[in-house]
């Protein structure tokens, strides 16, 4: 199925399934282009149903994370301008909504570190498209989001609304803030990849790839004094 042409819900060009994106909303249609998807929203939202609604009751036994664990709150702007860390430690417990509300990313996937961003705020982000909000804008959380087959994050976090969000390792094991920045450096590290207009960098978006840009960034921020990446481990 993967070789068979499928077609944009916006523009109709047609394209194999590798090369289309989904809606990260309800997964069903497809897009050549996040400018298609943000430009085709106005019309899709009155279809658009969330393939992630939590079910009614919480998460089964199954999926509910048993212990607390660490994960890492990354503030908006709004919030880093009145006073709070870019980085923030928090405790995320067994019933903390990340489990049945967050968003994977596509990007740590990928490279062997699966992740989940769960966004504080609980309106629509879509609702803010052509009508964004600078105080809510979080760089980070966006970079940490993009797709590896474009290097374009899904248009719910390019809309302007984004605002403060919790990420956690969806192995459970603790988050750092060592490990967060050297996450979103990556992602940065990739994006300059990207716009060099030769495609996805492949080498780059694999497991081993991903973990040498850590070793190299680590001794890199070690060399520059920055004691605490001493004991960050290598591999994430």
């Amino acid at each position: 199925m993967s070789s068979q042409a499928q077609s944009c819900n916006n523009c109709s060009e047609a394209a194999g399934l590798q090369q289309l994106m989904r809606c990260s909303r309800c997964k069903d249609v497809l897009y050549c282009s996040n400018a298609c998807q943000i430009a085709d929203w106005p019309v899709h939202k009155y279809s658009c149903k969330s393939a992630a609604q939590p079910t009614q009751g919480g998460p089964s036994q199954s999926t509910q994370q048993l212990e607390s664990i660490t994960g890492i709150t990354i503030a908006c702007e709004a919030d880093r301008r009145a006073g709070k860390p870019v980085f923030q430690m928090t405790t995320i417990s067994p019933s903390h909504p990340i489990h049945t509300r967050g968003n994977p990313s596509p990007l740590f996937s990928r490279v062997g570190l699966p992740i989940m961003v769960y966004r504080h705020l609980t309106n629509d982000p879509m609702s803010y498209l052509g009508n964004p909000d600078p105080g809510l804008d979080n760089q980070i959380a966006t970079y940490l989001m993009i797709q590896p087959s474009n290097g374009f994050a899904d248009a719910i976090w390019q809309a302007g609304g984004v605002g403060t969000v919790t990420v956690m390792r969806q192995d459970g094991k603790p988050l750092t803030k060592e490990a967060i920045e050297t996450m979103w450096m990556y992602a940065s590290h990739l994006l300059d990849l990207f716009g060099n207009g030769e495609g996805p960098p492949r080498r780059q978006l694999t497991p081993a790839g991903f973990q040498g840009f850590c070793k190299s960034y680590k001794e890199e921020r070690v060399m520059n004094n920055f004691s605490s990446f001493e004991n960050m481990s290598i591999p994430l």
